[in-house]
């Protein structure tokens, strides 16, 4: 079991960063730094438990980053986690206590046992800039991918009149995501002029650390949470939205290998249902929700409420999950890899449209399917050559954690969906070998 304890954060006046330590029995250090000058005018209007939210999502992230999954793991993946949590009023938060190991150890697939201490951090003054001081409707995530720019798109189309605030993060250890949304920013607001503001983009990322980082990044949906929280509560907005494709949100294993802790569950329902549980018990005033959960991509796609709009700039959306790894792409100057699951889905999304993104390498030039970078698409094919029934959908459904019952029907609707949009999309770009894998 790795034993760490989360320093209380300090923030620089000169630089504007916020700093939180991590620290292990073993002498092992970390530094998880946060751009927190653009968020503390927001943190200076909100409860202390909104800010020690985001401090600890914050921290997560960084454990996350510093506990390597190689050394470190019980199982192969999962790790045994003692940490100590710095907070504001202890009471409140040893009442969440088990539900945020709970909310962790799904998120990260790993084992968490939380304590709390009282922090010392002190909140400098620092007034809200003139453009944030205006009433919004609601926050929404932007990360860059295609599935956050459709959310913006359909929000920004239908409501004229209720401005909505944007924001996001970035770790620049992961090359291309800020790039992505300042651009994709600029053609939203050619296009939409004044019906939106945006956050600049937070830095929040491991900056020292004295052991060989983890390059896994299954807690950085909460970190994307812990900022949107602090932005809506600073400006008394209730809402905060999660734009995300059900089939990803889902993420329904495509292989007994990928079921549990393996699964990344980024958006998944269980993860947004226990943090606005979490945020409730804390007296926090916020409502978390993904509006596409019972959509496919290509459904989000398709749907669009400015689909000509979102044509014409697709391409500068950015779904890869291996974008940082191009030296195995035929084409290394593309966008995306081609051959990943997010990039299945997207590309399988498209199927409709006219898709002008550039992909590193085909599905059809991946035989034999065994090797690293065929592993996808191997499984996938797999995935769908099974006779799998609806019953066999709910069960998995529920075993990969599923509590909700009475939006059972629909997750399973949009299970099988989803195989029917990725078997037409490998049967009209697949050569015979794919097909004939797939069953086809």
């Amino acid at each position: 079991m790795k034993r760490i304890k989360v320093h209380s954060p300090i923030y620089n006046n000169k630089s504007g960063i916020l700093s939180i330590g991590l620290s292990g029995e073993e002498e092992e250090f970390s530094t998880v730094s946060i751009d927190f000058k653009t968020l503390l005018p927001f943190a200076n209007l909100v409860k202390s438990q909104v800010r020690d939210f985001f401090f600890i999502s914050c921290a997560v992230y960084g454990i996350d980053r510093f506990i390597n999954r190689k050394y470190h793991s019980v199982d192969g993946w999962s790790r045994e986690l003692q940490i100590e949590f710095p907070v504001s009023d202890m009471d409140i938060w040893n009442n969440v206590k088990e539900n945020l190991e709970e909310l962790l150890s799904f998120l990260t697939g790993d084992y968490w046992t939380i304590e709390f201490y009282k922090s010392t951090y002190i909140s400098p003054e620092f007034t809200l800039a003139i453009e944030f001081q205006e009433s919004f409707k609601q926050v929404n995530l932007f990360s860059g991918g295609l599935d956050s720019l459709i959310g913006a798109i359909d929000y920004i189309s239908t409501h004229p009149d209720d401005k909505v605030l944007f924001t996001s993060h970035y770790d620049p250890q992961m090359k291309g995501p800020k790039r992505d949304q300042e651009y994709l920013l600029m053609l939203l607001n050619k296009q939409y002029k004044g019906q939106f503001d945006y956050i600049p983009s937070v830095k929040v990322t491991l900056s020292k650390t004295t052991t060989k980082r983890e390059t896994t990044f299954r807690s950085r949906s909460i970190l994307f949470i812990g900022i949107a929280l602090i932005i809506s509560q600073g400006k008394n907005v209730k809402d905060i939205v999660v734009p995300e494709n059900g089939s990803v949100s889902l993420n329904y294993p495509l292989s007994p290998s990928r079921r549990t802790s393996c699964s990344t569950r980024t958006t998944h329902p269980f993860v947004l249902d226990m943090t606005n549980l979490i945020l409730s018990k804390l007296k926090i005033n916020s409502d978390i929700s993904n509006p596409y959960e019972f959509n496919t991509k290509g459904e989000m796609v398709d749907s669009c409420k400015d689909i000509e709009f979102l044509r014409q700039i697709i391409s500068f959306s950015n779904s890869c999950g291996k974008r940082g790894h191009r030296k195995t792409w035929i084409k290394r100057s593309a966008t995306h890899c081609g051959v990943c699951m997010p990039c299945i889905y997207r590309q399988a999304s498209l199927l409709n449209q006219i898709d002008e993104t550039e992909y590193g390498s085909s599905i059809n030039s991946l035989i034999p399917f065994g090797t690293k970078k065929g592993q996808d698409v191997g499984i996938c094919l797999d995935f769908l050559r099974k006779d799998i029934t609806k019953e066999d959908i709910k069960t998995e459904l529920i075993v990969n954690g599923i509590k909700n019952i009475d939006k059972l029907k629909n997750y399973v609707e949009v299970v099988g969906r989803t195989r029917a949009e990725l078997k037409n999309w490998f049967t009209k770009n697949g050569n015979s070998i794919i097909k004939n894998k797939a069953g086809f």
